[in-house]
């Protein structure tokens, strides 16, 4: 049984492999992690020999190919089957499969996020512990991590998924003491080299992360929020089921909707853990983001309908939705039907039938997560 467990998927050969296992050898945590490669229909079988040569290391890894996938979602037909192939939404299988291994920790990275000489899994570990230090709060609600960060040139950036209508403002925030015991639940750490924007930022001009400027972590209060991804980032057990990768990859005007699957469940989860002991921190452990190719125009038209309906969704959600259960898998069904509500009620005229079908689809799809987690659990 290993207490941390990484997990990534893959269309490519991940030499960050061996960075992962050179991190975690040089500071002690190779007996208390596993990974787990989730492949797609493009990843390289050699992947395979990959895992076996890092697990014969010490370091367990288990690359799980699509027909192993096949065979594993049979137990799970009714979720199994809304999982797109060659799609990063993939990797909600990894994260079942972490916890059905006993996982305590789940750390998720992207295939081109490397760790740097901070200790990756010591930095991670701070999930799950009692924290008593001051809170952000925002005014506006939304705090911009990307002000942590040095880039050159100099430009006001802000991170894929930050709210549009905020975008001119910076951040102007209060420190607050907590009344009442916390723990950190999520933390998201940050990178250097090719920072985590949208399309439309890539477009006005390439901008390198230099350098993180910040605390070692800051933690947020619950009522601000800020993108939450799945490039370098941790969750407990306990709320590994509030965060949900949602599945995208669905038909609309221009091609499908993609690359935001991350982002909406990191916002998700932002939400299901109001009013619980549970509070997202950021800053270490730093990785170098070396992103694999992009063509920008083409990110533009995965990222248009994400980006366009990310400000009505964070909107709909601060405003009307306070779950009430004690139980996380019971407000990710609060959740579900709280999308299809304003779905039905409060979309906006603009929004083509397209768009209209793929959020009922993801409102059921949130059901069938919390149903699955219930049966794993």
């Amino acid at each position: 049984m290993k207490k941390y467990h990484i997990v990534f998927t893959t269309i490519n050969f991940p030499i960050v492999v061996d960075n992962i296992y050179r991190n975690l050898y040089e500071n002690g945590h190779l007996e208390d992690t596993k990974i787990w490669i989730i492949g797609d229909k493009k990843t390289p079988s050699k992947v395979n020999e990959l895992a076996k040569k890092n697990t014969n290391k010490g370091l367990d890894t288990k690359y799980i190919d699509i027909e192993e996938q096949d065979r594993w979602g049979k137990s799970f037909p009714d979720f199994y089957k809304r999982i797109p192939y060659n799609n990063e939404t993939r990797r909600n299988i990894g994260y079942l499969m972490a916890l059905e291994d006993g996982c305590e920790t789940l750390i998720l990275i992207d295939d081109d996020n490397f760790p740097t000489n901070d200790d990756f899994i010591g930095k991670h570990s701070i999930v799950g512990s009692d924290y008593a230090g001051p809170l952000i709060k925002e005014n506006n609600g939304f705090h911009n991590i990307c002000e942590y960060l040095k880039f050159e040139p100099v430009r006001s950036v802000y991170p894929r998924g930050y709210p549009f209508k905020l975008r001119d403002k910076r951040n102007d925030y209060i420190n607050l003491e907590s009344k009442k015991k916390i723990k950190i639940g999520i933390n998201a750490g940050l990178w250097v080299e090719d920072p985590d924007i949208d399309a439309t930022t890539w477009l006005n001009g390439k901008i390198k992360s230099k350098s993180y400027t910040g605390q070692e972590y800051h933690v947020l209060d619950q009522s601000t929020w800020t993108p939450i991804n799945t490039q370098n980032t941790s969750v407990i057990r306990e709320l590994v089921p509030a965060f949900f990768c949602i599945p995208m990859g669905w038909d609309v005007p221009g091609g499908k909707i993609q690359r935001y699957g991350d982002i909406w469940g990191g916002y998700f989860l932002q939400v299901i853990i109001y009013g619980t002991k549970y509070h997202v921190s950021f800053g270490r452990p730093i990785v170098e983001h070396r992103r694999n190719p992009h063509d920008y125009l083409d990110d533009l038209r995965a990222e248009f309908w994400g980006m366009v309906l990310t400000d009505w969704m964070v909107n709909m959600l601060c405003d009307n939705f306070k779950p009430t259960s004690s139980v996380i898998t019971e407000r990710i069904k609060e959740l579900s039907d709280f999308i299809r509500k304003i779905t039905e009620n409060n979309l906006p005229k603009w929004c083509p039938k397209e768009v209209y079908e793929y959020l009922k689809w993801t409102a059921d799809n949130l059901s069938i997560w919390g149903c699955t987690i219930e049966k794993i659990l």
